[in-house]
């Protein structure tokens, strides 16, 4: 009878540890698709950018692009020109 129940705990504990892994890789798996959409339509939206738009960078700088190319965007706020890095704009306020 006790070689009966210890047998029984160790499958009972063997089917815990491979749910556990389950959940955990399911989470995983659901975190890391979630990054990949948001990462998508980041890379999205910095390539829609267009000369005209007002933009907000991650500054706080809000401003109207004035001139862009692959890597750098110059900002115009109130009459002053800001050289940024693409990357740092965070959202387009209005388009041109």
């Amino acid at each position: 009878m006790l070689i009966a129940q210890s047998s029984g705990d160790a499958s009972s504990g063997a089917i815990n540890l491979i749910l556990i892994i389950v959940v955990f890789g399911g989470l995983f798996l659901f975190m890391s698709l979630r990054q990949r959409r948001r990462l998508r339509e980041r890379t999205e939206f910095l390539s829609t950018l267009a000369v005209g738009d007002e933009v907000r960078s991650y500054g706080g700088v809000i401003g109207t692009i004035e001139w862009l190319d692959e890597e750098q965007v110059v900002v115009v706020s109130e009459g002053t020109r800001l050289r940024l890095v693409r990357a740092a704009i965070a959202a387009r306020i209005s388009a041109a």
